[in-house]
């Protein structure tokens, strides 16, 4: 099966195959995995304190309540680490297997297309930017927020606007070119754009019915967002 065809430099044309995943992809969905299996030989104790530590907590911005404060770090430099660190982290098997599918899916072609350093830059940026969207709209929040689901969202908004800007099929596959982005206000973004907004209200409201806990959505907006804007900063320009 065949992925999305770049074009080189020389205007040649570049097939990757779907399933042979650029390093960054991999590595990613490498440490994800890792770092999820290290914290199942944990003990239950242990690994709720690694949660708690390295989960982003917006309230660690504004002051945490004594009894909180007692027993994990605090203030706004922990915080600010957090807001990196709690995409490393996963609710369960589900919710881990759900973001390295979705990874593989979306992050390949932007890493195509960004190259290592820059897709690193990227999904940092996005988790980041997730976080900031949670803090803003739950500025006193105590519930932990893990997962890499903003930062995943982030390389989704990427990848849709490469891929909007694609080329017409060629042998099953799209021709993608690696500094082509569709612009934000393509009606077709927008339309997409809204449509992954309703979907996450939806689940936002309705979601904890059946996962068992709450869905951070407005994470995931907002690191569609800023994955929108930062891409274009980010792309690797014709030389």
């Amino acid at each position: 099966m065949n992925g999305p065809v770049f074009r080189n430099h020389n205007g040649a044309p570049r097939r990757e195959p779907v399933f042979n995943m650029p390093p960054a992809v991999a590595w990613t969905a490498f440490t994800l995995i890792a770092i999820y299996v290290v914290m199942t030989f944990l003990s239950q104790e242990m690994a709720q304190r690694m949660v708690i530590d390295f989960a982003f907590i917006p309230a660690r911005f504004t002051g945490l309540p004594p009894e909180w404060a007692m027993v994990t770090p605090s203030g706004p430099e922990w915080a600010t680490l957090t807001m990196i660190t709690h995409a490393g982290l996963h609710g369960g098997i589900y919710h881990l297997a759900f973001n390295v599918l979705w990874l593989m899916a979306f992050g390949t072609p932007v890493a195509r297309a960004l190259g290592t350093i820059r897709f690193f830059i990227l999904f940092l940026v996005c988790a980041v930017g997730g976080a900031a969207a949670f803090w803003l709209t739950h500025p006193d929040g105590l519930v932990p927020v893990v997962g890499a689901s903003g930062a995943i969202s982030g390389m989704m908004a990427a990848a849709i606007r490469f891929m909007l800007a694609a080329g017409p099929l060629s042998r099953g596959a799209l021709t993608m070119s690696p500094w082509a982005l569709v612009p934000l206000q393509s009606p077709r973004f927008l339309a997409f754009t809204a449509a992954w907004l309703g979907i996450n209200l939806v689940f936002g409201l309705f979601g904890s019915a059946f996962s068992g806990s709450a869905i951070a959505w407005e994470a995931h907006m907002g690191g569609y967002f800023v994955g929108a804007l930062a891409v274009g900063l980010l792309i690797r320009r014709k030389m």
